[in-house]
């Protein structure tokens, strides 16, 4: 029982930040993520939020990445925060904390998906990979399947991109 409780509050206190994630990458590179970010205000306040974010955000842009950023108010002084990010899998920089591109040609990109830490916990991160327009490249794990989502990510999965 003891382990029981042990594991549980384990499981409360990773969850201090969590993402679900859309992406859509054309066969060109050309990658969008649409990104809601949901902070667990209970382990929180808005500036440790204000400042991971930022500080993420401004390693998304020296990669490369564009960025986009709303927020959506869900309770007194709470909020979630909204992305939409772009960018060519060719020209971005190899390694962020939220991925890392293992290898990458004309025809074919390895990317690992990471989980970034704040404070000491890591980010939850939930992806969905969109095939609902012409030109999409597709997506495999390393058994060779078709992945549509990926429930939680794992750093130790490296994803195929067939262009």
């Amino acid at each position: 029982m003891r382990y029981l409780g042990i594991a549980l509050l384990f499981l409360v206190l990773s969850g201090c930040w969590s993402q679900d994630e859309m992406l859509r990458i054309q066969k060109n590179g050309d990658m969008t993520m649409a990104i809601i970010v949901m902070p667990d205000w209970e382990f929180t306040t808005k500036d440790e939020v204000d400042s991971e974010a930022s500080a993420y955000e401004e390693e998304m842009r020296k990669a490369g990445w564009t960025l986009q950023k709303s927020t959506e108010t869900i309770a007194t002084g709470e909020f979630n925060l909204h992305y939409v990010i772009s960018g060519n899998l060719h020209k971005v920089g190899a390694k962020t904390s939220f991925y890392e591109i293992v290898s990458r040609n004309s025809k074919e990109i390895n990317i690992k998906f990471l989980t970034p830490r704040i404070d000491e916990e890591r980010v939850y991160r939930k992806l969905y990979f969109d095939y609902s327009i012409a030109n999409t490249a597709t997506v495999f794990d390393k058994s060779k399947s078709l992945v549509q989502e990926v429930e939680t990510v794992n750093e130790q999965n490296t994803y195929i991109i067939t262009l």
